[in-house]
C-alpha cells in the first residue's frame, strides 16, 4: 500500500457489492457523506476475505480464551 501519511481514514456508514461484467464493485459511504467506488477482481476480492476471515478467526480466538 502507499505511503500511510497518504491515506484518509474512514468510518463506513454503508457499503453494497455487485459483480458488473468481469469485474467487482463495491460502493461506500462514510460516516462523513464521502462516497466512493472501488473495482476489484475476483481474486482481489478473495485475497480480502481471507485477510477478514483471519481477522474475525483472531477475535473469536480472543473473546473464547477470555471466557
Amino acid at each position: 500500500m502507499a505511503d500511510k501519511s497518504d491515506v484518509t481514514t474512514h468510518t463506513v456508514k454503508q457499503a453494497v457489492a455487485a459483480k458488473v461484467e468481469d469485474h467487482i464493485e463495491i460502493a461506500i459511504e462514510a460516516e462523513d457523506g464521502t462516497k466512493l467506488k472501488l473495482r476489484a477482481s475476483a481474486e482481489q476480492i478473495d485475497d480480502l476475505l481471507g485477510d477478514l476471515e483471519l481477522i474475525l478467526d483472531g477475535d473469536d480466538a480472543e473473546a473464547e480464551a477470555a471466557e
